[in-house]
Parts: C-alpha cells; sequence; structure tokens
C-alpha cells in the first residue's frame, strides 16, 4: 500500500458479512426473541471492538488523564466481561443437556450413579460453582467454566472501576476550567 491508497482487503469484507449471515441466521433461529438477543450481541460486539480500539490508542498516546480513555476502556472491559460470563455460564448450565443421564452414558460412556446425584442435589442447583456431575469422578460441565466465569465477572467489575473513573476524570477537569 502506497500513501492514502488503501488496497481491497477481502477478508475484512468477508468477515462483516459472515457477522451479518449469522446474526440473520440467529433472527430466524430465535423468532421474536432472536431480535433482542442479535441486538444485546452486537452492542456487546461494538463496545468491544470500539472501546478496546479506542482505549488502546489513548493508552498508546499516553492520555491517561482524560476522561474519553477511560470511558473507552470501561466500555470494552465491560462489554466483554458480560459477553464472556455469558457465553461461560450458558454453556456450564446447558453442559448436561436435557438428560443427564442420557449425556453421561451415551455422550460420554461414563457411568451413572444415580444415588450420588440424589445425595449431593442440593451441589447441582447452585448458581455456582457449576457442577453437573455423573458419579464422584466425572462432571459434565467443563474444567475451565468457573474459573472463565470468575475471570469476565472480575473483568465487568475492573470496567465498571474505569467508567468510574472517566466520571472523576471529567468532574476534575471541568472543575480546573
Amino acid at each position: 500500500m502506497t500513501g492514502g491508497n488503501k488496497s481491497f482487503r477481502p477478508e475484512r469484507f468477508a468477515y462483516l458479512a459472515g457477522l451479518a449471515v449469522m446474526g440473520v441466521a440467529l433472527l430466524f433461529l430465535l423468532g421474536g426473541t432472536g431480535i433482542v438477543v442479535t441486538s444485546v450481541a452486537a452492542v456487546l460486539c461494538i463496545g468491544m471492538v470500539a472501546g478496546g480500539r479506542s482505549g488502546v490508542r489513548a493508552v498508546r498516546a499516553g492520555r491517561w488523564s482524560r476522561p474519553r480513555t477511560w470511558l473507552s476502556l470501561g466500555v470494552a472491559c465491560v462489554s466483554t466481561g458480560v459477553g464472556g460470563f455469558v457465553v461461560a455460564y450458558l454453556t456450564g448450565i446447558f453442559s448436561g443437556g436435557l438428560d443427564v443421564q442420557e449425556a453421561c452414558v451415551y455422550g460420554h460412556g461414563v457411568r451413572y450413579d444415580d444415588a450420588f446425584r440424589e445425595a449431593h442435589a442440593q451441589e447441582f442447583n447452585r448458581w455456582f460453582p457449576l457442577h453437573s456431575k455423573c458419579n464422584e469422578d466425572f462432571d459434565l460441565v467443563p474444567a475451565w467454566v468457573n474459573p472463565a466465569i470468575v475471570f469476565f465477572v472480575l473483568l465487568a467489575a475492573i470496567g465498571v472501576l474505569c467508567l468510574a473513573a472517566a466520571v472523576v476524570t471529567a468532574l476534575r477537569t471541568r472543575r480546573n476550567r
């Protein structure tokens, strides 16, 4: 590429077209709720990309005292934290499927222990940490799910702190005028 001449990059077009196709497919698959799910997913993706790019540029330029830097970083962290949390939590909740016994025996080839499940029924109904055990040795919830949930909650909390820093820096710059 030369100075102001930008060449056509088909991979960008293909990426955006793929996202559009997935969004349209989600709309048709989920019906009325598909519009809400697609809209929320689009907003989260835009927040991740736009906030991340803007925040990284501001940090590279050393503009820490500007509220917009903190706002960008906050939006990126909250968007990524919420999106990642939803994906990890839904993966954990639906890991056992509708029939846990079938998922254990036929899906994973593991012995299903009904007595163990009854003895630990409260453990499987908790919000966190997520577990769906076939027996004392095998859990249907992937090992990465619970640490990912903690990570994404902390990332969203850091994003909230960044948003608070944006408010504080905006108030400071307004007072100094």
